[in-house]
């Protein structure tokens, strides 16, 4: 079995209430992670949500991390995929925050995320160090410390 097709189910937690399978990568996504290897190339589209279509960010948060071997890269990709598909698909109006485009170069990832008021990106730009993230970290062999991140304010008028 491979790191794509080996069972990852997601413990019960609030935005997992379902208990879902993680699945495993598309074909073509599955491609671009493999390409990735030789040179930065775009892994996935990040979570597009269409009410943030038109929105500056207040900030960004930047992440990279680097892996030392590649199943844990294919698992970290179904995760952030797994992520994407969650946030299109919640009926919250309302959201405050997106996952944007991940890319792989060499053995690291990089993301970010894009945090649309003030307020909301004070009080959760460290959610990633919560026992809910540090888990998902675990299933790709990561720690919170293994975590790189780098804020950035973008729109500074954006309360």
């Amino acid at each position: 079995m491979s790191a794509n097709t080996e069972p990852m189910v997601m413990g019960v937690d609030p935005l997992n209430v379902l208990r879902d399978e993680v699945k495993p990568l598309p074909r073509h996504v599955l491609a671009r992670v493999k390409k990735g290897k030789t040179g930065r190339t775009q892994i996935l589209d990040g979570s597009m949500l269409e009410q943030h279509a038109d929105l500056v960010p207040y900030a960004l948060t930047h992440v990279t991390m680097i892996f030392d071997n590649e199943d844990d890269i294919i698992r970290c990709a179904r995760m952030l995929q797994w992520s994407d598909e969650r946030m299109r698909s919640k009926e919250n109006p309302r959201i405050m925050w997106e996952w944007k485009r991940s890319f792989r170069e060499g053995m690291t990832v990089e993301f970010s995320v894009a945090w649309y008021s003030k307020e909301f990106f004070e009080q959760n730009r460290v959610a990633f160090k919560d026992k809910n993230h540090q888990n998902y970290f675990h299933k790709f062999g990561l720690s919170v410390a293994d975590i790189k991140t780098q804020d950035e304010v973008i729109d500074q008028n954006n309360t």
